[in-house]
C-alpha cells in the first residue's frame, strides 16, 4: 500500500503535487516484481520515501503502521517482535525467532542483532501468515523484509537532513550517489542521533532511556551488462543509550544513604537505579551495542526464461547491557547481559518465467550461527536477606517469597552476609542449516491462478551452558561461609555451578516441512481475491538449565517444533479511476505445542508447552487520493489470540492487543510561492498484557496479588507540518510525536516480577523538534 503518489513521495524534490491517483508499489514478496495488488497474501508494503514523509525510523514506529504487527522496543538490544499475536523477542543463544526480519534478503532474526535502524530505503515489506516458502528461515507467523536502496551508476545525486528537538535532541541523515563509470557506483548514507533520557535519574547521572546511534552503510554497484547486476553492501550500526527505566512501583524512590524519598510510585515518573561495587567491571546502566554486516547480492539473466539469484552474507552482533533489574535505589541485585553471534548464509535460487502462464523459483541455501549468551548477576546478601526476612527498623520489606534462604533475624547474622555476591550462567547455540525451497504459480485461466511452494530444512544444533560462582557461594544459600567457601557445597542465589565452572554441551538434528497452497482470482484488473492455506514451523531445540545441585549436570530439556496451520481469504482492490484502494482479510491460525517460559518459584524459571493456542482477525488497509493536494491512509487489525487449553487457558498473548488502528492525512495547500503541508496521524491500541499469565494472581509463585502489569487501551496523535518553495530543493518541517503527551507503559514485570517486585518501563512522551532538508 503506498498512501502518497508522485511528488509527496520526496522529502525535497521541488515538485508540484501529483495527479489524483495512487502511485502503484512494485514489490518482490513471492521473488519477482508485482504489483501489491497482484499478490496474494496479507501484505503492507511502504517505500522509504513515505516512511521518511511520515517520520519512521524504528521498527517501534513502523509497526504502529501496520495492521497485525506490534514492536515493543525495551532497548535496541531487547526488541519484542509480534505478529498476529505471537511473540519473538527471547535472547538466548538456543532459541530460535518466530518472526523473521531480512535486510535484502538476508536473515537478521537473532533478537540481539535484530533491531536496525531504518534509513536510506527503497521500500520495506511485511508480509503476514507463515511464509518460510518464500522468506525462509524462522518466518513462522510473519517476515519483515527491508529492500535497501543501491547505488546506481546513472547520476549523481545527494541529501542530507538536518533535525533538532527537545530532550536536546540532534540528528544528521545524508546519503551521496556518485557514479564511478557507466557500469560502476558507489552510495554512502548514514544516520546519527542522540536524544537525552526521558525518565529522570533522580540519583544524579544520565537520565534513562536515551537515544544514542549511529549507522552507517556503504553500497558498491556493478551493472556491466543488461544481464549481470551485482552489488556489495555493507551496514555498520553502534548504540550507546542510557540505561533502561526498570521502575519499581512496589518501593519509593530513595536515596540509598539517607532514605530521603526523592519520587513517587508513577509509572512514568523518575526512578532511583544504579549499578553498584565495581559490576561488570565498573560500568554505569545502559548498552554498548555494535551489529554489522556485508552483504553481496548478484543477479544474472541467463535467458529471456530463466534467472539466477546469488545471496551471500557475514554478519556480527556484540552487545552488553548493564539494568538495574530491581528497580529501586538499594542494591538488591544488579544484572548484565553480554549477547554475541556470527553468522554466515548462501542461497542460490533459479527464477523460471515461462511465458504468460507459468512463473516459478527454486533454490537451495546454507545457514551457520555461533552465538552465546552470558548473564552476570550481583546481589547484596544483607539488602536480600533484609527484604526477605525483615528486622526491626527495615521498613517497606515484604515478608520471606523466596526458598532456601536462611532465616536472618538479627544484626549481627545479618552483618556476617556478603556485600557483593557475583554469579554468572551462560548458554551457548550453534546451527548448521540446509535448505532446499520451490514455488509455482500458474495460470489455470487468464483471471484464475494457483500457487504452491515448499521447503525442506535441515538442522544441525549444538546448545550448551556453564554456571559460575565468580566470588564463591552464596553465605544466605550455602548455610555458613564455610560452605559457601566450598566448592562441592557453596549455592548459589539464582543458578548453581557446572563442574569446574566449564560448559556442558549436547548436540542433535531436527528437520521439517514448511509449504503454501494459494488460489487467485482476478474479477477486473483492478480486483484481487485470494485464499491461502500454509504452514510454519519453528524448529524442535534443546534447552539447557542450570544444574540443580552445587557441580551437577546441566539439564538438556527438548523443545518440540512448534506449527502454525493458517487460512485466509482476502481482497485487493482499487476503485474510482485509482485514487481509491481497499484491501482486507480474514485469518484463523491454530498453534501446535506453543512454547512459553514460566516461573515454578521466584528466579526459577522452566520451559513447558503452553498447549495449544489459535487466533481469529481481520486486517484492512485504505488509500484515498481523492485530489492532488490531499491523501488519505489507515489501517485495522482484530486479532483474537487465545490460549485454548493448559495452564494458560483463555489467556490473551503477551504483547497482543485485540484491535489497532491507524489514519493519517496528507493535506498541501499552496502559499508563499510554495507548499504547505499538514500530517497528522493517530495511532491506537486496545489493551494488552506483557505475560502470557496475563499477571492473573492465581498464576504467580511470588506472592503478587495485583493484576497491575497491563496497559490500557491508548492513542498517539502526532502531527508535522513542512514548506517547500516552488522549484527548490530545499523543505523545511515541524514535527511533534505523541502530541497530547499519553502517558503509557510499553512494558512491565520484567527480571523484577520472578522476584515479587514486578518493574515498568514508561513510553516515550511528547517529542517535538524542527528539520531542515536538502537536495540534489
Amino acid at each position: 500500500m503506498l498512501p502518497f503518489s508522485g511528488a509527496s513521495a520526496q522529502v525535497a524534490g521541488g515538485q508540484a503535487p501529483a495527479a489524483s491517483y495512487i502511485e502503484e508499489l512494485i514489490v518482490t514478496a513471492q521473488k519477482r516484481e508485482q504489483r501489491t495488488l497482484d499478490v496474494p497474501i496479507a501484505l503492507t508494503a511502504y517505500t522509504g520515501a513515505f516512511l521518511d514523509e511520515i517520520g519512521v525510523q524504528e521498527f517501534e514506529e513502523l509497526s504502529l503502521f501496520v495492521p497485525g504487527f506490534e514492536v515493543q522496543n525495551q532497548s535496541p538490544n531487547n526488541p519484542g517482535f509480534v505478529m498476529r499475536g505471537i511473540t519473538s523477542d527471547d535472547g538466548g543463544a538456543t532459541v530460535e525467532p518466530r518472526v523473521s526480519v531480512f535486510q535484502d534478503g538476508v536473515s537478521v532474526s537473532k533478537s540481539r542483532g535484530s533491531y536496525i535502524e531504518l534509513f536510506d530505503n527503497a521500500r520495506i515489506e511485511v508480509a503476514k501468515g507463515p511464509q518460510s516458502t518464500l522468506f525462509g528461515r524462522s518466518a513462522l507467523i510473519g517476515a519483515v523484509n527491508i529492500v535497501q536502496n543501491k547505488a546506481d551508476p546513472g547520476g549523481f545525486a545527494a541529501a542530507a537532513k538536518f533535525e533538532a528537538g527537545n530532550f536536546n535532541y540532534r540528528g544528521l541523515e545524508a546519503m551521496v550517489n556518485v557514479p564511478l563509470s557507466s557500469t560502476l557506483a558507489v552510495r554512502f548514507a548514514g544516520r546519527v542521533k542522540q536524544r537525552d533520557g526521558f525518565v529522570e535519574n533522580v540519583l544524579g547521572g544520565r537520565d534513562f532511556n536515551s537515544t544514542d546511534t549511529n549507522a552507517y552503510r556503504v553500497v558498491l554497484k556493478w551493472q556491466p551488462s543488461d544481464n549481470l547486476d551485482a552489488d556489495l553492501i555493507f551496514n555498520y550500526e553502534e548504540n550507546n543509550p542510557s540505561g533502561t527505566s526498570f521502575k519499581s512501583l512496589t518501593y519509593l524512590p530513595t536515596d540509598p544513604l539517607t532514605g530521603k524519598v526523592l519520587g513517587d510510585l508513577g509509572r512514568n515518573s523518575g526512578a532511583a537505579l544504579a549499578s553498584s561495587d565495581g559490576f561488570a567491571g565498573g560500568r554505569d546502566l545502559g548498552l554498548e551495542r555494535t551489529t554489522w554486516g556485508v552483504t553481496g547480492l548478484v543477479d544474472y539473466r541467463i535467458s529471456d526464461t530463466l534467472r539466477l539469484s546469488s545471496i551471500s552474507a557475514f554478519r556480527r552482533f556484540k552487545s552488553l547491557e548493564v539494568f538495574d533489574a530491581d528497580g529501586f535505589s538499594l542494591p538488591l541485585f544488579v544484572f548484565a547481559e553480554d549477547a554475541r553471534g556470527d553468522q554466515y548464509s548462501q542461497e542460490f535460487r533459479i527464477n523460471y518465467e515461462g511465458g504468460e502462464r507459468l512463473s516459478a523459483f527454486a533454490g537451495v541455501g546454507y545457514f551457520y550461527e555461533d552465538g552465546s549468551q552470558a548473564v552476570p548477576l550481583q546481589y547484596n546478601e544483607r539488602v536480600f536477606a533484609a527484604r526477605n526476612a525483615p528486622l526491626a527498623g527495615l521498613v517497606g520489606f515484604t515478608p520471606p517469597n523466596v526458598p532456601s534462604i536462611n532465616t536472618i533475624n538479627s544484626a549481627a547474622a545479618l552483618s556476617t552476609l556478603k556485600l557483593v555476591h557475583r554469579e554468572t550462567f551462560q548458554n551457548y547455540g550453534r546451527t548448521t542449516s540446509y535448505d532446499v525451497f520451490a514455488d509455482a504459480t500458474y495460470k489455470v485461466t487468464d483471471q484464475f491462478e494457483v500457487s504452491a511452494g515448499i521447503r525442506y530444512s535441515n538442522d544441525d544444533k549444538r546448545s550448551g551452558y556453564r554456571g559460575t560462582l565468580d566470588n564463591g557461594g552464596s553465605i544466605l544459600t550455602s548455610g555458613s561461609a564455610a560452605n559457601a567457601a566450598n566448592p562441592a557445597t557453596a549455592r548459589g542465589i539464582f543458578l548453581q555451578s557446572t563442574p569446574g565452572g566449564l560448559a556442558q554441551y549436547r548436540s542433535f538434528s531436527d528437520s521439517g516441512v514448511t509449504y503454501r497452497v494459494v488460489g487467485r482470482y482476478a474479477v477486473s484488473d483492478d480486483i484481487s481475491l485470494f485464499a491461502t492455506y500454509s504452514r510454519g514451523r519453528r524448529p524442535e531445540v534443546l534447552s539447557p538449565a542450570a544444574p540443580v545441585a552445587p557441580q551437577g549436570n546441566v539439564r538438556f530439556t527438548a523443545v518440540a517444533a512448534e506449527i502454525v496451520d493458517s487460512y485466509e481469504a482476502g481482497a485487493k482492490t482499487q476503485w474510482l479511476d485509482r485514487s481509491l484502494s481497499l484491501e482486507g482479510s480474514i485469518y484463523r491460525f491454530t498453534y501446535t505445542n506453543f512454547q512459553t517460559s514460566i516461573q515454578t518459584a521466584p528466579g526459577v524459571f522452566q520451559t513447558i508447552s503452553a498447549g495449544d493456542a489459535s487466533s481469529t482477525g481481520f486486517e484492512g488497509q485504505f488509500n484515498w487520493k481523492p485530489t492532488g493536494q490531499l491523501s488519505v491512509f489507515g489501517t485495522y487489525g482484530y486479532n483474537n489470540g487465545r490460549f485454548d487449553n493448559g495452564r494458560f487457558k483463555g489467556n490473551s498473548f503477551r504483547l497482543s492487543p485485540d484491535h489497532t488502528a491507524s489514519f493519517g492525512l496528507n493535506f498541501t495547500v499552496p502559499v508563499w510561492e510554495g507548499d504547505l503541508s499538514f500530517l497528522p496521524t493517530y495511532t491506537w491500541q486496545s489493551r494488552v498484557f506483557f505475560d502470557n499469565d496475563n499477571d492473573i494472581p492465581a498464576l504467580q509463585s511470588t506472592g503478587d496479588l495485583i493484576q497491575d502489569e497491563v496497559q490500557g487501551a491508548y492513542g498517539l496523535l502526532n502531527l508535522r507540518v513542512s514548506y517547500q518553495p516552488t522549484d527548490a530543493n530545499w523543505r523545511v518541517e515541524a514535527s511533534a510525536s505523541n502530541l497530547l503527551d499519553q502517558e503509557y507503559i510499553k512494558d512491565a514485570g520484567n527480571t523484577g516480577g520472578a522476584f515479587g517486585i514486578p518493574t515498568f518501563i514508561a513510553g516515550e512522551p511528547r517529542y517535538f523538534g524542527a528539520s531542515f532538508s536538502i537536495r540534489y
